[in-house]
C-alpha cells in the first residue's frame, strides 16, 4: 500500500491536480464498497467512460487520473486531429480510442483493434456511450500473419485486461482468438490512408511492424508503441526490434518529457512510450 502511494505522488497528475485525485479517490473507495461502476468523463471535453468498480490498475488509475494516466494520451491533440485515421492496436477498454474519436471528428476515422473478449466487451461499451459512428472495432489480434493464437491473461497490476500473445509462464487463463495483420487491416477496413497508431501488445510489438510493411512504407503513420515490458521482456528485446524495424523503414524516435518531445538516439532502458515519425509522414510532430 506505502508503494501504491509514493507511486501516486510522484505522478504527474497527482501533482497538477493533488486536491481533484484526492476527491476522487475517496469517490472511487465509496463506488468500491457499494459495487457501483460510475460513468465519468475521461477528459475536460467530455468524453464518457465507465469501467469496473474494483481496485485493479486500469479501474484506479483511470479514474483517478483521467487523461493523465498516460503522457501521449494526455497530449494526443499534438498526434491526431480533425480528419485523421487513427488505428489502436490493443485498444483494451477504449481509453485511447475515445479521446481520438472526439479529436478525428466524425470526418476520421478510428480502428479499436482488441481481440481480449472481456475488454473488447468493454471497448464496445465505452464507444456506445459516446454515441461514435466513426469507431470501428476489430476483435482480432494483430501479429505478422493470418490465423488463429493464444492470447495470454498476463496478471499485470492484478488486471485481467492485460493481454499478450507472448506468454510470462504463468498461465492463468487464456483464449485462441483469430489473428491478422496490419496491413490486411488497412485493405479489409478500407482505410484511406492511416496518420497515427497506437501500439500496446505487451511486448509482441515486432509481430505488428513485421505484418505492416506496406501501411508503413505507403502512408508513413505516426507510430507511439510502448517500450520495456519488463515481465514478459526483462531484457528489452521487443523494443531493440521493433526500434530497428521502424528504423529500417526510415522513422525517427522521440518520447514526450513532461510536454516538451525530445529526441531518442538509441532504445531507452526506461519504461516509457515511443513516439517514431517518418520524415515524409503527413502528420509532423509539434
Amino acid at each position: 500500500m506505502l508503494r501504491r502511494i509514493r507511486k501516486l505522488l510522484s505522478l504527474p497528475g497527482f501533482r497538477a491536480e493533488p486536491i481533484t485525485v484526492l476527491g476522487r479517490a475517496a469517490v472511487w473507495a465509496v463506488n468500491v464498497a457499494l459495487k457501483r461502476s460510475p460513468i465519468f468523463p475521461l477528459t475536460a471535453a467530455g468524453e464518457k467512460v465507465q469501467l469496473p468498480a474494483d481496485m485493479r490498475y486500469t479501474s484506479v488509475m483511470t479514474f483517478l487520473m483521467r487523461d493523465w494516466t498516460e503522457p501521449e494520451m494526455r497530449q494526443l491533440h499534438r498526434f491526431v486531429g480533425p480528419g485523421d485515421v487513427f488505428v489502436d492496436v490493443g485498444a483494451n477498454v477504449g481509453l485511447f480510442t475515445v479521446k481520438a474519436a472526439r479529436l478525428t471528428g466524425p470526418a476520421g476515422r478510428v480502428v479499436a483493434v482488441e481481440p481480449g473478449t472481456e475488454a473488447a466487451a468493454r471497448l464496445r461499451h465505452n464507444i456506445a456511450l459516446n454515441a461514435f459512428g466513426h469507431v470501428q472495432v476489430v476483435q482480432k489480434a494483430i501479429a505478422d500473419q493470418v490465423g488463429t493464437a493464444t492470447l495470454h491473461h498476463i496478471p499485470t497490476g492484478n488486471d485481467p485486461q492485460a493481454f499478450s500473445l507472448l506468454s510470462d509462464g504463468s498461465d492463468v487463463a487464456a483464449e485462441t482468438v483469430e489473428t491478422t495483420t496490419l496491413d490486411h487491416l488497412v485493405a479489409d477496413c478500407g482505410l484511406p490512408r492511416v496518420d497515427c497508431i497506437k501500439i500496446d501488445v505487451e511486448g509482441a510489438e515486432p509481430l505488428v511492424i513485421a505484418g505492416a510493411a506496406e501501411t508503413l512504407q505507403r502512408f508513413h503513420p505516426l507510430v507511439i508503441f510502448e517500450a520495456n515490458t519488463t515481465r514478459l521482456d526483462p531484457e528489452g528485446r521487443s523494443t531493440s526490434r521493433t526500434w530497428a524495424a521502424l528504423a529500417d523503414h526510415g522513422y525517427r524516435f522521440n518520447r514526450l518529457v513532461g510536454d516538451r518531445i525530445e529526441p531518442l538516439a538509441a532504445p531507452p532502458a526506461a519504461f516509457c512510450n515511443i513516439i517514431a515519425a517518418h520524415p515524409a509522414g503527413r502528420r509532423t510532430l509539434q
